[in-house]
């Protein structure tokens, strides 16, 4: 048998393989960053009931966005990610809501445990702490053209018979600085999908427009979290 059988072989055993939906399921995602948090953490305390501690003013925030490394996430947090997060943290500023922000810097922390990670938000003068963390799945599977075509070769560059289904969700929790209370815990999630040519459809594009927009809805949900710790104080 010809090499090029042998190759023509393997592509469409490639191609049957993701030939149905697995399904994308949050639950997963959920103890993947449980887990994760509780090796970056300890044991997980509850969330405090009490209020913040009064201040004078707005808190001033210490922004940590925890590495994707240590599981298999499927993605990792891009310059881009951390641009925006900065964005949003000059619009709470703005807004009242907080008196600057910190990014926290891997480098900076002595250790990767919470109290370090605290130690080095008090050095920045930071009264919160906001742990942002992630995963992402991909569910990628033909529909009816995929057999019908793809056995072509051809039609694995024509035929719209892949999808890609990307599922991230994201995790905020706001700490205080100095009394190590976990304050708050917010999650969002966002999906992103499309079908294509099966040469063409690229998962790692769908998991960075799911990533946009669990992020974005992060960010609304801790603002407004931030607003309902200035009603309290």
């Amino acid at each position: 048998m010809s090499l090029r059988v042998y190759m023509i072989l393997a592509f469409l055993l490639f191609l049957t393989g993701c030939a149905s939906s697995q399904g994308l399921h949050p639950d997963s995602l959920q103890r993947t960053l449980q887990d994760e948090e509780a090796r970056f953490v300890g044991a997980l305390p509850s969330i405090s009931t009490a209020s913040p501690p009064i201040r004078q003013g707005p808190p001033k925030l210490g922004l940590y966005v925890m590495p994707t490394g240590f599981a298999r996430h499927e993605f990792e947090w891009t310059d881009t990610d951390r641009e925006a997060l900065r964005a949003w943290t000059n619009g709470l500023q703005r807004d009242g809501l907080i008196n600057g922000a910190s990014s926290l810097q891997l480098s900076s922390i002595k250790g990767n445990q919470l109290a370090q990670l605290r130690e080095s938000a008090a050095r920045y003068g930071a009264d919160l702490l906001l742990i942002v963390e992630g995963a992402a799945a991909v569910d990628r599977y033909n529909n009816y053209k995929g057999p019908l075509l793809y056995w072509t070769i051809l039609g694995a560059y024509f035929a719209d018979g892949t999808h890609s289904d990307a599922l991230c969700l994201v995790r905020g929790s706001i700490w205080d600085v100095k009394t190590g209370l976990l304050l708050s815990s917010e999650e969002a999630e966002g999906r992103a999908e499309t079908v294509g040519p099966a040469a063409f459809v690229d998962d790692r594009v769908m998991i960075e427009q799911a990533k946009r927009k669990a992020l974005d809805g992060l960010e609304r949900r801790v603002a407004e979290q931030l607003k309902r710790f200035r009603g309290k104080s």
